[in-house]
């Protein structure tokens, strides 16, 4: 337990007996007593036992520290890539005519 509450804010917890006997005294609803307390505090009369409540002032115990590794990188322009049309054997025009006219052609290029 010391080590929790030495190292959260578990130790928090421990100063609701303040919060419920300044809330209280405290002439008006939660809510108003909610707003008023937490948020924006301005000091007044009560500033020291204000200064007591839960989760006022937490304290800061354990701090970590993380650094992103810095990332370079650069987008290169695609090189141009040639792709050489090879000859083919077979050319349209080294056949006959008499081929076009049957069902079964030989391949052609398009």
């Amino acid at each position: 337990m010391m080590y929790v509450f030495a190292t959260t804010n578990a130790a928090e917890v421990l100063k609701v007996p303040v919060f419920v006997e300044h809330l209280m005294e405290y002439e008006g609803n939660f809510a108003e007593f909610v707003m008023e307390h937490y948020d924006n505090h301005k000091q007044d009369s009560d500033w020291d036992t204000d200064q007591k409540l839960p989760f006022i002032n937490p304290p800061v115990v354990l701090m970590v520290h993380a650094q992103l590794p810095e990332l370079n990188f650069q987008i290169e322009k695609p090189k141009e890539i040639i792709i050489s049309q090879k000859k083919t054997i077979y050319q349209e025009k080294d056949f006959p005519s008499l081929y076009l006219s049957r069902i079964f052609q030989p391949p052609r290029l398009s």
